[in-house]
């Protein structure tokens, strides 16, 4: 899976509170491929603007970090995120993404779109499914804009908008759907992140199942989940041994590999785990 610049959308994505400059420089020290600066629901309302401030400042210093950098900021229908959207668009050195949090209204996402575009910023686009109406409007959200480069899925907020747990609900239709739609669009789906620091076995079997799902990686709140994380949506070595042998055997899109039939469905799913 790929951006428009030919780089992979990352796998594990960590969380880290914007109002806490202290921890930037430590969740870059972490195994993830993505740090997510929080705008929005790690920072009290009467520090959003604070931590906007140290957001901005950090990226302003051109970071020198290997992961990819997302800043999510607050919802586009609050003049605080249209202030944040606003900032973001105006650096030099722009964050890899800007993370678009209750994404319901695809018209939003096309905004956003736009005004990065006429500020010339190269940051691209996620959106954050994380509600019944959302979830509903998903293949809408994710055709919105060409930006858009991945949906996550944002498990608390849809288990509160259905009245619901988080740590017991199982939203399965929510996440199929939302994976169906980042397909449908050829754009990356990536998990909620796991709540409960303390059940790390538990964590293994969610991320097992979110690969199952179609999930292409997941969100993390903490860096002792990335291992997990990156073992469970990583190719194994037998599976990338098998695409390649698939792709010299079919070249054409059809063939045969130890005595079986292998047909263009086969193929795309090699294609797509090589690249």
């Amino acid at each position: 899976m790929l951006n428009a610049d030919g780089g992979a959308v990352p796998r594990s994505w960590l969380f880290t509170p914007g109002s806490r400059p202290d921890r930037f420089a430590k969740a870059a020290a972490s195994a993830a491929d993505a740090l997510i600066l929080d705008l929005e629901d790690a920072v009290a309302e009467e520090r959003k603007v604070e931590a906007r401030g140290h957001v901005v400042a950090w990226l302003a210093g051109a970071p020198a970090v290997r992961q990819r950098i997302a800043v999510r900021i607050n919802p586009l229908g609050r003049g605080v995120g249209l202030e944040d959207l606003v900032a973001l668009s105006r650096l030099a050195r722009a964050p890899d993404y800007v993370l678009v949090p209750k994404a319901e209204e695809p018209a939003e996402l096309a905004l956003a779109a736009r005004v990065l575009e006429e500020a010339g910023s190269a940051a691209r686009l996620a959106a954050l499914v994380e509600s019944a109406r959302g979830v509903a409007r998903a293949a809408d959200i994710a055709g919105a804009t060409p930006r858009l480069v991945a949906l996550l899925f944002g498990a608390a907020d849809y288990a509160a908008d259905l009245g619901q747990k988080v740590g017991v609900f199982r939203p399965d239709f929510a996440r199929a759907t939302v994976v169906n739609a980042a397909a449908s669009a050829g754009i990356a789906a990536i998990d909620s992140p796991f709540f409960a620091i303390d059940e790390p076995d538990r964590h293994v079997l969610e991320c097992r199942a979110g690969r199952d799902t179609g999930f292409w990686g997941k969100a993390a709140i903490h860096p002792a989940q990335l291992d997990a994380i990156g073992t469970a949506f990583s190719p194994t070595d037998a599976e990338h041994d098998l695409a390649r042998r698939i792709m010299a055997a079919a070249p054409d899109g059809v063939g045969v590999l130890d005595g079986k039939m292998i047909d263009v469905a086969m193929v795309r799913w090699a294609r797509r785990l090589a690249g």
